[in-house]
């Protein structure tokens, strides 16, 4: 069919593309050319001087920050053996760690979905980073979020936005997790389990704990262990 044979040509001219608009985007940020243009970043220029939506302009500069250390990465976004969206999933967990090993992940990862390559990536996720400042009369949090994080954040954010702005929607969260532990009324298991412990049952005993770990010598906050365990 001959508009199959075109898209085929239209779709290997655009994996030729990749590794040449990444060759052009590394002159322009190595160079910082991009500031006689009015562009404060790349990520600012990528944004307004070359229109890609935010999402795609940081997988973009995930590339190149990897393809300055790993250039082969090239070649495989050009053979489809990775994709933009799996290697900036991958840069934040692998940024900080050596040639070999960011090889060895996005080797784990090639050829695979968006889907499958989350899967893979999960368990070497660094947690969410909060920082806290305290005062006498507030304290300050900072919380650092990757983009993907931060993208649904604020879908929940729209979602919630006739009753929440940011800082409202935060605090009904906490109160919502908070309610869940305030029901301590509880009836005795019926559970064949000798070792069950209800969700009440450990409500209330958290509660009589002031919801303190009370193993000797443990200042963790919201355990049942020692005295409590069952």
């Amino acid at each position: 069919m001959k508009l199959h044979n075109e898209l085929l040509t239209l779709r290997e001219n655009e994996k030729q593309l990749t590794s040449a608009i990444l060759e052009k985007l590394q002159i322009m940020g190595g160079q910082r050319l991009y500031l006689k243009l009015g562009y404060s970043s790349l990520f600012d220029y990528l944004v307004r001087g070359l229109d890609y939506s935010e999402t795609m302009a940081y997988q973009r500069q995930s590339c190149l920050r990897l393809s300055k250390e790993l250039p082969e990465i090239k070649e495989k976004l050009d053979e489809g053996k990775l994709t933009h969206s799996n290697i900036s999933l991958a840069y934040k967990v692998i940024k900080n760690k050596s040639p070999e090993k960011k090889r060895e992940v996005l080797k784990s990862i090639e050829n695979k979905s968006f889907r499958e390559a989350k899967k893979i990536l999960a368990p070497m996720a660094p947690p969410v980073k909060v920082k806290q400042q305290v005062y006498q009369d507030k304290v300050i949090l900072k919380v650092e979020l990757s983009h993907e994080e931060h993208k649904k954040l604020n879908q929940l954010k729209a979602l919630k936005s006739h009753k929440h702005n940011l800082e409202s929607l935060f605090m009904s969260l906490v109160e919502q997790e908070l309610k869940a532990y305030s029901k301590v009324d509880y009836k005795k298991s019926k559970s064949k389990n000798p070792r069950y412990i209800s969700l009440k049952l450990r409500n209330s005993l958290l509660k009589k704990a002031n919801y303190r770990c009370q193993y000797p010598g443990c200042e963790e906050v919201g355990q049942v262990t020692s005295e409590y365990t069952f």
